[in-house]
């Protein structure tokens, strides 16, 4: 026991992603099963070594092999004291398997997952002995095209903007102590208008529970509001109002300028002896903290609204890849930095492509202020298999992340990928159509640009264009704007066959995709390359002024933040390195609007 311990201590002072996982669910009592596995391809002989929660194809992992497996296996041992469970539950949780995974403890089937970018966690107290115990897990990822897969390449090569894949565990993995009965959700749901939040509460049992709800204001030093919740089947709420803040609403609601967050803390009351401390005062049997911000969005007179006011959208593409790590962030300094590095450019928000992130992206981006589009990865082949799978990411996606204020709009498809003929079936258009209400049924609080870039139906929230071919000699061309709604911007229909513009919000969703000569030979742009920056100001700075400027959009989103492999159109190198001055940039996408 005791080299085991020792062991134990020496890997949890090197462990990779130490911060708690889920800073939008936080319970005390916590370990992470981040670090050293052991770890082998298609067979169970575990024969090499891996540092989870890099994927083997990331030099992070300390492998760092592109080759395709489509099973990969993990082992290591943990830690349990059965008397510190008393009559509590044990959950194993993971952020993220890519695809799907099967979990093993001591040798015994706890339970398996499908679904490649979202969480998924077990209960395995029943399973667990005390002292030292051991999981495996086992990850398959086949090259199929009918389920969610993003960015990631499916041909067994990178090619045009797909990239290196990833398979297995890709996000951090850890262990949860919880009372016999825990809380499984809180949903809030703010409403400006009338200044109150519903908060609402899901429990792991059936019967009758009271659960006591504390609300917070500036980072838990002021008690705001405390109710208790009587939790029938599982379920209860209460309603939080907020007084009347007039003129000094900057002091409560969010915003990119004051991202002003507010603290719940949930309590679940104990009904045992056992959950008594020694003064004979019930403890709670699980306690959960977590935030919301009280912030709308809405689109309105053919604008977007924020929080009452129309409200320009200056977005950046974010794909969300480093180097090393590839599609997780390598340290949660690099999260924030990437954040902040969004905000010093001009940009006041960010379009996630092709990629459910980590949580802790969205927390950074709620603490700091930036605005975020929430993007399901895309499907690449229309079938049966592809509908149940996306739709269950997505479901899975707005479930974990519906408390964030940052996210405030949801994009379903991006340019008819995975659905390339929805121009003129009225199948996938009903797909589109679907997700959209989907979206609304689950959170009635964000827009939803329901196909990004074109072939639209008359049903989005958000009229989404996609130019690449937009330059300062080609502006005139929106000079008739309807002209454009009715046809195409660049290359394809802005709406589907028998679909029409309703007034909604325009915005350039791709734009720009500008590379430099001196990238990567064998990488690409949008269009052609510059020679230097004066060339690339005198491409981007006109045009990008006409969009502030024109009156005709409510928002862009410039092609991208970063270099991603062979697409070398980024503002910023593969290591974050700016190719161009930050405060000119700033000037350009911070500029006026009229």
């Amino acid at each position: 026991m005791n080299e085991y311990m020792e062991k134990n201590e020496t890997h949890s002072r090197n462990i990779p992603r130490p911060e708690f996982p889920r800073p939008d669910f936080i319970r005390e009592r916590w370990e992470s099963l981040n670090g050293e596995w052991e770890f082998s391809f298609d067979e169970p002989v575990f024969d090499r070594k891996i540092l989870v929660p890099f994927v083997y194809q990331s030099v992070m992992s300390g492998i760092g092999e592109e080759e395709d497996h489509d099973v990969v296996w993990y082992r290591r041992r943990f830690w349990v004291e059965r008397e510190g469970l008393a009559e509590g539950r044990l959950l194993l949780k993971f952020g993220a398997v890519d695809w799907s995974a099967q979990i093993w403890i001591n040798g015994v089937l706890a339970g398996d997952h499908k679904g490649g970018y979202t969480p998924f966690e077990l209960d395995i107290t029943e399973l667990v002995t005390d002292g030292a115990n051991e999981i495996q897990v086992k990850a398959e990822d086949f090259k199929n095209a009918d389920k969610p897969r993003g960015k990631q390449t499916w041909t067994g090569e990178r090619f045009g903007c797909w990239y290196t894949p990833m398979t297995g565990i890709w996000q951090s993995v850890w262990l949860e102590y919880t009372g016999k009965t825990y809380i499984t959700k809180i949903k809030i749901t703010p409403n400006i208008n009338d200044l109150s939040a519903l908060c609402e509460i899901f429990l792991s049992c059936d019967g009758q529970k009271r659960a006591q709800v504390r609300l917070y204001r500036d980072e838990g030093r002021v008690l705001m509001s405390e109710q208790m919740a009587v939790c029938c089947h599982g379920y209860g709420k209460v309603s939080f109002t907020f007084p009347d803040y007039d003129l000094r609403r900057d002091l409560l609601l969010w915003t990119p300028k004051t991202p002003n967050l507010l603290d719940v803390v949930v309590e679940l009351e104990a009904d045992s002896i056992l959950g008594r401390n020694e003064g004979g005062s019930k403890t709670p049997e699980d306690r959960v903290q977590t935030y919301f911000g009280m912030r709308s969005i809405e689109a309105s007179r053919g604008r977007l609204v924020l929080n009452g006011s129309d409200y320009y959208q200056r977005l950046v593409l974010d794909q969300g890849y480093w180097p090393d790590s590839l599609l997780t962030p390598p340290t949660d300094e690099a999260i924030k930095k990437d954040i902040l590095l969004t905000k010093e450019m001009g940009f006041n928000g960010a379009r996630k492509h092709q990629k459910i992130e980590d949580p802790r992206y969205y927390y950074w981006a709620d603490k700091l202020g930036l605005l975020v589009w929430g993007e399901l990865p895309s499907a690449y082949e229309f079938n049966d298999r592809a509908i149940k799978a996306s739709v269950g990411e997505l479901m899975a996606f707005v479930e974990r992340d519906y408390n964030h204020p940052c996210i405030v709009t949801w994009v379903p498809i991006n340019e008819s990928w995975g659905v390339r003929l929805i121009k003129g079936s009225l199948q996938q258009q009903n797909y589109s159509r679907m997700l959209l209400y989907l979206l609304k049924s689950m959170d009635p609080t964000r827009l939803v640009s329901a196909n990004d870039g074109w072939e639209q139906v008359s049903e989005t929230d958000i009229c989404a264009i996609h130019d690449y071919a937009l330059f300062p000699d080609s502006i005139e061309k929106y000079d008739i704007m309807n002209e454009i709604l009715r046809k195409r911007a660049e290359s394809r229909m802005v709406f589907a066959d028998g679909q029409e513009y309703q007034g909604q919000p325009v915005v350039l969703t791709e734009y720009g995709g500008i590379a430099f000569e001196e990238d990567n030979s064998s990488g690409w742009g949008y269009y052609g390359r510059v020679k230097d920056e004066e060339q690339f100001l005198e491409r981007l700075r006109p045009i990008t002024e006409f969009l502030l400027r024109s009156g005709k959009f409510s928002g862009f989103c410039y092609t991208q933040l970063t270099d991603v492999m062979q697409e070398v159109n980024g503002l910023l190198s593969p290591d974050r390195v700016p190719k161009i001055s930050v405060k000119c940039l700033a000037e350009i996408f911070g500029g006026r609007t009229n």
